[in-house]
């Protein structure tokens, strides 16, 4: 009995301290992932920057760059708002500051709602583009595959409706060929004519 005690106060002990090691082995993880999207990000805002400067930009870097600026007008608004807020809205950002900074970062700009859905993919970092564009580029061709389905939808519906160049040379052999036998149809057959072969 003492010795299965003691088993389970090692694997509790060992579950523990694995469940600790790998929760800050994460959380290093994710700070360092962090960290380079926010100099990714940091690197295409320069690069738009002077190619805005030398005239040379892109539609997606001058996008880009408006984004932006908008986005820091809306947390300076925001910052605004907050330290108008009351006492009792002081008191609640104060005790409540270190668990948000936890979550997204001392710089609001690192956050994880920042980098999440607005954030830059790899692929996309040196041209400026947004998510947010490849996802409606994604919806534009979708549309246009809709509307292809539709239009060969429609084709084969009129085909059907017409038949093809192949129904027709055979609807033509097949009415030159029944022609002569029009006159044995003629006559009314019955529900035993097909086990005689008639």
């Amino acid at each position: 009995m003492l010795t299965s005690f003691l088993e389970i106060v090692i694997a509790t002990g060992v579950t523990i301290y694995t469940f600790w090691d790998m929760s800050v082995y994460n959380r290093k993880k994710r700070a360092q992932f962090y960290q380079e999207q926010e100099a990714i990000r940091k690197s295409a805002i320069h690069d738009a920057r002077e190619a805005i400067a030398s005239g040379t930009a892109t539609e997606a870097q001058i996008k880009f760059i408006d984004m932006e600026d908008e986005y820091h007008a809306k947390i300076e608004e925001a910052k605004r708002k907050k330290s108008g807020s009351g006492p009792i809205g002081r008191a609640k950002n104060w005790l409540f500051s270190g668990l948000k900074n936890e979550e997204e970062g001392e710089d609001v700009g690192t956050s994880e709602r920042r980098l999440g859905y607005e954030g830059l993919s790899e692929e996309d970092d040196s041209m400026g583009e947004r998510e947010s564009d490849i996802i409606r580029a994604l919806e534009e061709k979708k549309m246009e595959i809709q509307e292809k389905a539709r239009h060969a939808f429609a084709q084969e519906r009129e085909l059907e409706r017409t038949g093809g160049p192949l129904d027709r040379v055979g609807t033509a052999a097949e009415s030159s060929a029944e022609a002569p036998a029009a006159d044995d149809e003629t006559k009314s057959k019955s529900w035993s004519s097909w086990i005689m072969g008639r």
